[in-house]
């Protein structure tokens, strides 16, 4: 008898082995919070000296501004200060080129009144206390012969031709000096045609000139201006005519003539 084979009874489907359960997760240990890092405070602004521009704002500060104007103050000062001395010098300049011109003027105008060696030119004259305070009542005597100012009579002559009858006192005479006329003396004995020649010059400038017989004149003929003399040793008329059309008007009182 054929043996019967076993037959393999199918095993039993193997269980699976259960999965571990999966354990709940544990919950994390709480570590302690790191302290928070202090947010640094921003260092306190060092103080801005006086007068320092703030930061962000326009415009010059005031220290700024103050040297500004204290800057255009002295630029101003210095502006003055040249204006000053320029001006200053100027006038300086101006009054030396005029007293320099002055004085070459007169020596041209001396050389030629002295240029025919006739005459003489000089400024001798007795002291006087100024114009206008030299009036003195009296007699008067002056050591310059003629005078060529001083002290003087109150009145002052009028311009013409004298006679030794007619003429006026001294002291009037140099009071007409003070008015700018310019007086011609000369010598009572001089020549009757020389005297005539100085009446006709007289008489071009009868508004100016006084003709005067003067007996104790050293020259012949001699003329005289306010602080001015020409002495001539001989009528010389050129330079007679000269010396009037130089120094008439010319007097430190003004009167018109």
């Amino acid at each position: 008898m054929a043996s019967k084979k076993k037959r393999n009874r199918p095993r039993p489907p193997s269980v699976p082995r259960s999965a571990p359960k999966p354990s709940a997760p544990k919950p994390a240990a709480t570590t302690p919070a790191a302290p928070r890092a202090a947010t640094p405070k921003p260092a306190a602004a060092a103080p801005r000296p006086a007068g320092a521009k703030a930061p962000g704002a326009k415009g010059p500060t005031r220290a700024e501004r103050l040297a500004a104007a204290e800057k255009a103050r002295r630029r101003k000062a210095l502006r003055t200060r040249a204006l000053v001395l320029g001006t200053l010098l100027a006038v300086v300049t101006l009054i030396t080129v005029t007293v320099t011109s002055s004085r070459r003027s007169n020596d041209r105008t001396v050389s030629r009144l002295e240029a025919s060696g006739s005459c003489s030119y000089d400024t001798k004259t007795d002291s006087d206390r100024g114009p206008g305070r030299n009036h003195v009542t009296g007699n008067l005597s002056y050591e310059t012969n003629p005078p060529a100012g001083g002290d003087h009579d109150p009145a002052a002559a009028a311009p013409g031709v004298y006679t030794l009858e007619s003429k006026p006192p001294v002291g009037k005479t140099v009071h007409a000096l003070e008015h700018g006329y310019v007086a011609i003396w000369h010598r009572p004995d001089l020549a009757a045609g020389t005297l005539d020649e100085l009446k006709v010059l007289a008489g071009r400038f009868d508004r100016d000139v006084l003709l005067v017989p003067q007996e104790s004149l050293s020259q012949p003929v001699a003329a005289t201006a306010w602080h001015r003399r020409l002495l001539c040793s001989q009528p010389d008329l050129a330079a007679l005519e000269r010396f009037v059309t130089e120094y008439r008007n010319k007097g430190p009182e003004k009167i018109p003539h």
